[in-house]
C-alpha cells in the first residue's frame, strides 16, 4: 500500500506543477476588472500541489506493514458508490447541467451515502448549487452550462 500511495501523491504533485506552470501563462494577479483569468487556476493548483506534497511527506514518514492491502475488502462497492452516480451526472450534463446535476448529485449522496436527515439533505443538496450559481452567474458573469432542464424552467426555453 505505501508503494501505491507514495506514486499517487507523486503524480499529484507533479500534476500540480504541471497546472502551476499552464496557470502562471495568464495573469493571475488582480486585474482593473476582478480576478485575472489565470488567478483561480493558480490558486487551485497550488492548493493541489501542498495537498499532494502533505500525502508524500505522511506517507512518506509513515510505517505501514508490507503486506497491507491498498484497498480493503469491499471498498470497491464504496467507490462504485461514489462514482457511478458522477459519471451518470456528467453523461447527461447537456440535459440537466452542472446546477441541477449538482443538486442531485448532492440529494444521493448526503441522503443515500451519509444518511443524513432530509433538512441537512435538502439544504445542502440545494444551498451548494445556489451559492454556485450565484459565484458563477452573477458575481463573475461566467456563464455554466445549465442544461436542457434548467434553461427551460429558468427562461421557458
Amino acid at each position: 500500500m505505501r508503494k501505491a500511495a507514495l506514486a499517487f501523491a507523486g503524480l499529484l504533485v507533479a500534476a500540480g506543477i504541471v497546472f502551476l506552470g499552464e496557470a502562471s501563462r495568464l495573469p493571475t494577479g488582480w486585474t482593473a476588472s476582478g480576478p485575472g483569468p489565470g488567478f483561480f487556476p493558480f490558486w487551485l493548483a497550488t492548493g493541489f500541489t501542498l495537498a499532494g506534497l502533505a500525502v508524500l511527506v505522511r506517507t512518506w514518514s509513515s510505517h505501514h506493514s508490507p503486506g497491507e492491502a491498498f484497498l480493503p475488502g469491499g471498498a470497491w462497492k464504496r467507490i462504485l458508490v461514489v462514482f457511478l452516480p458522477m459519471v451518470g451526472i456528467v453523461a447527461f450534463l447537456h440535459y440537466l447541467g452542472i446546477y441541477l446535476g449538482g443538486l442531485l448529485y448532492l440529494l444521493g449522496y448526503t441522503r443515500g451515502v451519509g444518511r443524513h436527515s432530509w433538512p441537512v439533505v435538502v439544504a445542502v443538496s440545494v444551498g451548494v448549487p445556489l451559492v454556485l450559481f450565484l459565484i458563477f452567474e452573477r458575481w463573475f458573469l461566467m456563464p455554466m452550462p445549465k442544461g436542457l432542464v434548467l434553461e427551460w424552467l429558468l427562461y421557458g426555453r
